[in-house]
C-alpha cells in the first residue's frame, strides 16, 4: 500500500478544515435575522444591506482556508532534505563481477541468467528513450535494465522505492524514471518484431487443445502461454 507523504496528510486536513469552515458560513448566512436585531424605525433594511455588503467584501474564513492550499505546493519539500549516504559498488560489483564469475549468484538479482541479460540490453539499447540531445549523458543502458529487472523480480518490502534505490545507490526518483524508460522499450513495436516470437496459427491451436484437455475445458480458446509456464490459481 503506498504511504501517504507530509504533504498530502497536510493538504487533506486544511481540506477538512475548508469544507467544516464552509459549512459554518453557510448555516450562518441562511439563518434569518431575530426579532432582536429589528427596530420599530424600520432600520431593519438598512442592517441587512450593511451584512449583505460586509459579506461581499471581506474575505471568508473558508476562502482564506482555500488560498492557503497552494502555498503547500510552492516548495518542493515542506522540511529540509538531509543528504542519504549510498553508493554503487553493489551495481558494479553484479555487472562487473558476479555476472562473468559468479552467474548463479548473478540471477539472483535480476531474475535472468548472463547471457539472457546481455541479449535483452542488446534489443533494447537502440531504442529512442536511451537517447536524447541533452548535454547530460543518461545512465547506461545495461545499468538501467539491471535496475528495472531488479524491481520485476523482487516483491513486497523488497521491491520498494526505497529498498531498489539504496541497493543501486540511486536517488528515489531515479527508480521510476528508469523503470518507465525500460518499459518504454519494452513496449514499443521495435523491440516486439525484433524479440518477441508470436505463434504461428498451428501453434495456437495446438495450445488450445493442451488447455482443454489438461486444464478447464471452458477456457479452451486461450493460447497466449504457448512458453509452457504454468500460473497456479488458488480459486
Amino acid at each position: 500500500m503506498p504511504c501517504t507523504t507530509e504533504r498530502q496528510k497536510a493538504a487533506e486536513a486544511l481540506l477538512d478544515v475548508y469544507l467544516a469552515t464552509l459549512l459554518a458560513e453557510s448555516h450562518s448566512y441562511l439563518d434569518p435575522p431575530t426579532s432582536s436585531d429589528t427596530n420599530s424605525s424600520g432600520s431593519e433594511s438598512a442592517s441587512s444591506e450593511s451584512s449583505d455588503e460586509h459579506l461581499h467584501s471581506a474575505p471568508s474564513a473558508s476562502s482564506a482556508v482555500l488560498n492557503a492550499l497552494p502555498g503547500l505546493y510552492l516548495q518542493h519539500y515542506l522540511a529540509n532534505c538531509q543528504p542519504i549516504k549510498k553508493t554503487s559498488a553493489n551495481l558494479e560489483l553484479l555487472l562487473g563481477n558476479w555476472k562473468f564469475n559468479h552467474p548463479e549468484i548473478f540471477r539472483s538479482h535480476p531474475g535472468v541468467t548472463p547471457a539472457c541479460f546481455d541479449l535483452l540490453v542488446k534489443a533494447l539499447q537502440e531504442d529512442p528513450v536511451f537517447h536524447n540531445q541533452s548535454t547530460s549523458e543518461q545512465m547506461a543502458v545495461q545499468d538501467q535494465v539491471a535496475i528495472a529487472l531488479y524491481c520485476f523480480w523482487h516483491y513486497g518490502n523488497g521491491a520498494t522505492t526505497v529498498k531498489v534505490a539504496l541497493w543501486d545507490g540511486i536517488g528515489y526518483g531515479t527508480v521510476c524514471l528508469v523503470t518507465n524508460c525500460v518499459m518504454t522499450a519494452v513496449c514499443s513495436e521495435r523491440f516486439w518484431r525484433s524479440a518477441l516470437d508470436w505463434p504461428d496459427d498451428d501453434m495456437k491451436e495446438k495450445a488450445k487443445a493442451w488447455v482443454e484437455e489438461h486444464s478447464c475445458p471452458a477456457w479452451w480458446d486461450g493460447w497466449c502461454m504457448v512458453d509452457g509456464a504454468l500460473v497456479p490459481l488458488h480459486a
